[in-house]
């Protein structure tokens, strides 16, 4: 390791591969500690360190903004932390054309910024977007938000990539039109790869106007049958919403204590936000309230700080909330058809289990986040309960989030299934 300690050196110079034991300590992961945390400025010196990598059998973990290191299992060593946080250039902004290509070490947050200067953004709002969740890191873990109802996740406007495998080599995909039908689509073979496939080092988007206006209604409902038959009418209906949001009543009290709603407590919440241009917002939040109305109580118009609040704690539920504790997060996916069904064995699976659970669901396309509390014991049941409820429908669990002592007690991917 001495040997490749100084290759690497000579590589990316000193002042950029430190080797301190308390900075090494502060890119642990579960109890590993890196040899050396490297921080190259060039995709051509990245290489160079992964061909070294391949060739001394060394671990490397890519490390981004350093959000999602928690996800997945422990791991069985850690050689290198290669930080792509000087990778971090915005190489162009094509805004009549609506593309953009960057470097991926560059934080969403900031390359958002610069996108702004046109009026323009990618169409994604995954959580960690104020701590530093980085463009390669989205794409390696497939992460999306509230947003992805209307967009899509990352892979429908990710239309070109560059990745360094694990041997050393520069790969590239895609091209810098949207329109792109030669060969096979290579940027979506990296999307959720999890870094197996190699680090992610650039990317190409798609990009869109940033809406003009803005607004979210939010009702409450005493029973989920009616809950659902106002997520069906929207739905089915001519309205376009951007988001469209399941609280069940833990999470819906907890967020409506912090932000001074009105909802009432004990019943589950629905937010539809659209934007437009504002009179055609302010038009459809008049047809989604008549469609509410059908099935709950009055609701509640938000817009502008509160609403940027709003959707900002829906985003980063629940990593945000100081008034939650979370033993365990887990993301689950289902049919948008099933998600009553789990919100309602969620509460009749934690109701005499001494587990608290907050959930909250993208009610149009079965993605349900869940934050679990308790003792750990009590955790680790509901975690195994809660995943096979899952797979009787048909779905996925993944634990996002969890103490290493609890981590070692469940499967945190669940079965992989034959999709691979």
């Amino acid at each position: 390791m001495k040997s490749a300690i100084r290759e690497i050196i000579n590589i990316v110079g000193e002042n950029n591969a430190l080797l301190e034991p308390p900075v090494l300590e502060r890119y642990s992961v579960e109890g590993k500690t890196p040899n050396i945390v490297v921080l190259p400025k060039t995709v051509e010196e990245i290489s160079e360190i992964v061909k070294l990598a391949f060739a001394e059998s060394l671990a490397i973990m890519p490390w981004g903004g350093g959000t999602k290191i928690g996800l997945g299992r422990e791991p069985r060593s850690i050689d290198i932390v290669l930080s792509t946080g000087r990778i971090n250039r915005v190489i162009e902004h094509e805004s009549s054309d609506l593309v953009a290509i960057t470097e991926c070490g560059i934080s969403l947050k900031e390359f958002q910024r610069v996108l702004q200067d046109k009026n323009q953004f990618v169409a994604i709002d995954p959580p960690h977007l104020d701590s530093g969740a980085t463009v390669g890191g989205i794409i390696a873990t497939n992460d999306s938000g509230p947003r992805r109802l209307r967009y899509g996740a990352i892979r429908e406007f990710l239309i070109g990539i560059k990745v360094v495998r694990s041997d050393g080599g520069i790969v590239k995909g895609g091209a810098k039109v949207v329109k792109n039908v030669a060969g096979y689509d290579l940027p979506k073979l990296y999307v959720g790869s999890l870094g197996t496939l190699g680090i992610i080092v650039e990317a190409t988007f798609r990009l869109y106007p940033v809406p003009e206006f803005s607004q979210t209604f939010l009702a409450s409902f005493s029973t989920l049958a009616g809950l659902q038959q106002a997520v069906n009418s929207v739905l089915n209906s001519s309205l376009v919403p951007t988001c469209l949001e399941t609280l069940n009543p833990n999470l819906a009290e907890a967020i409506s204590d912090k932000l001074s709603l009105d909802l009432r407590k004990g019943e589950y919440a629905l937010a539809v936000r659209m934007e437009s241009v504002e009179k055609a917002v302010r038009e459809q939040i008049s047809k989604a309230k008549d469609i509410f109305r059908e099935n709950s109580r009055e609701g509640i118009e938000v817009e502008g700080k509160t609403e940027r609040e709003l959707w900002q704690d829906i985003r980063e539920f629940p990593w945000s909330m100081t008034a939650v504790v979370s033993r365990a997060v887990c993301k689950a996916s289902v049919l948008i058809t099933d998600v009553p069904r789990v919100f309602q064995e969620l509460e009749e699976l934690f109701r005499n289990s001494g587990v608290r659970a907050l959930a909250s669901a993208r009610a149009g396309n079965g993605v349900i986040i869940s934050s679990l509390d308790g003792e750990i014991p009590a955790v680790v049941e509901a975690v195994c309960s809660f995943r096979n409820l899952v797979n009787s429908l048909g779905g996925t669990l993944v634990v996002q989030d969890a103490p290493p002592d609890l981590k070692s007690q469940v499967d945190v991917w669940g079965e992989i299934g034959v999709s691979l």
